[in-house]
């Protein structure tokens, strides 16, 4: 089922009463998802968000308790989303939902004496409160936690006061939580090629907020053996700001982005196996910034024996010639590595013959490549910002390097903030092809 079928499907629960509350269906499901959204949970807990009554709706056959809506529909909405594609965990969570209302009036007198009229109603049809054989089942379930969260934003989507976000606003969700994410001619695309684009992986509100963050990250002070900020030199600014590494770890939002299950899921349909994050910098190429020069990553990311990467670029900013958009050439064949200078960017004469095309992007796009692609930027000639997030990932057979990739870059090129005055930082696998100060 793709992303218009779920949006007309919703777009219908307009005209459907919410069983004796104040609001319409779809009112419910997207106050309830925009309260996720805004407690920061994860893709899979917001769609659950915006799902979790779809049972009332999704079968006009379903039979029904009285007047309150279909009977079961937690049961319902689950299978009726397991048949159509997402993620099992979304499916797993919507059948919850009714779970975690009988464990909190088993459990909680406040809870239940805050109950609506209907949702007391339904109590009874639902099994009412749990017996302590249902507690101790929920309470071992790995998903009580989240399906708490969720009973929570449930209980609290019910506002006389609309959303502030519409349906369209969950567009980019149904892809990142669709159980098959790509299709088979991106599945070839990326064969053929080593390079894939998946437009509009994020929606616009969602790279609002994400700008902001990074412009919030461009602000944090250097703080020894924390997150590292790297420099370069330009006309105007002799110490301009060019990166940002080893941060998710301060930045939940971020780390929701780099290790979420949609991304992963995506890299998982590419390599045919699970990978882990092995290392992320925000490049932020501020207005005035260099360019970045000819190369592949394979050769940087020799030192802990794996045979191969791939790094997705999430496009923060538009990107485009302008400004110095990614500019990839033909792939040279899977573990193949092109002649290279001593500091393992291309030779002249390889870059030379290399026919370059310019990926130009938007906000919430994502560049896909391998590590034996050639790629380069060039200069960010305008007036404003060309940030994108580089998250760089490992098969997981090979084993999770990202903490000892960070010791290894602190030791051999630290950022500024821990160089040691008079030594000299040179050319090496941890700063290739960059415009970084040495």
């Amino acid at each position: 089922m793709d992303t218009n079928a779920w949006i007309d499907l919703l777009s219908a629960a307009a005209q459907l009463d919410y069983i004796g509350e104040p609001v319409s269906q779809l009112e419910h499901a997207l106050q309830t998802a925009e309260l996720a959204r805004k407690a920061h949970a994860p893709d899979t807990e917001v769609l659950a968000a915006l799902l979790h009554d779809i049972g009332h709706w999704c079968d006009p056959k379903a039979k029904a308790m009285a007047s309150l809506g279909a009977a079961d529909h937690e049961q319902l909405g689950a299978q009726f989303i397991r048949a159509r594609g997402l993620t099992p965990e979304v499916a797993e969570l919507v059948e919850l939902h009714v779970r975690a209302k009988r464990y909190l009036v088993a459990r909680d007198e406040a809870y239940r004496a805050r109950l609506s009229a209907a949702s007391v109603a339904t109590l009874a049809y639902q099994g009412g409160p749990m017996n302590g054989t249902e507690i101790d089942d929920f309470e071992r379930h790995p998903l009580m936690v989240p399906a708490l969260r969720l009973r929570a934003w449930d209980e609290a989507a019910k506002s006389a006061v609309p959303a502030q976000t519409t349906l369209a606003d969950y567009r980019a969700l149904f892809k990142r939580c669709a159980e098959r994410p790509l299709l088979e001619e991106e599945l070839q695309r990326w064969s053929d090629t080593g390079v894939l684009v998946l437009r509009g992986w994020y929606d616009p509100n969602e790279m609002l907020a994400l700008s902001d963050i990074t412009r919030d990250l461009e602000t944090w002070p250097e703080t020894p053996g924390r997150w590292m900020k790297y420099f370069e030199s330009t006309p105007s600014n002799p110490r301009m700001l060019c990166r940002l590494e080893n941060f998710i770890q301060y930045a939940p939002v971020f780390d929701a982005v780099c290790n979420g299950k949609g991304i992963k899921q995506v890299l998982r349909a590419l390599f045919g196996e699970p990978v882990v994050l092995f290392k992320e910098k925000i490049n932020f190429k501020l207005a005035g910034a260099g360019g970045f020069a000819p190369h592949q990553d394979a050769p940087a990311f020799s030192s802990f024996g794996q045979n191969l990467h791939v790094t997705v670029m999430l496009s923060i900013d538009p990107t485009n010639a302008a400004n110095g958009c990614l500019e990839v050439g033909p792939h040279p064949g899977r573990g193949r590595s092109l002649e290279a200078k001593p500091d393992l960017t291309l030779t002249d004469q390889v870059a030379s013959q290399i026919a370059w095309e310019p990926i130009e992007t938007e906000p919430g796009d994502l560049v896909i490549f391998d590590s034996f692609l050639p790629h380069r930027s060039g200069p960010n000639q305008t007036s404003s910002s060309r940030r994108a997030l580089y998250a760089t990932y490992n098969l997981a057979s090979e084993g999770d390097w990202r903490t000892r990739y960070y010791e290894e870059k602190r030791s051999t090129f630290p950022p500024e903030v821990e160089r040691i005055q008079g030594k000299t930082y040179g050319s090496s696998v941890f700063n290739v092809g960059n415009p970084i100060r040495e």
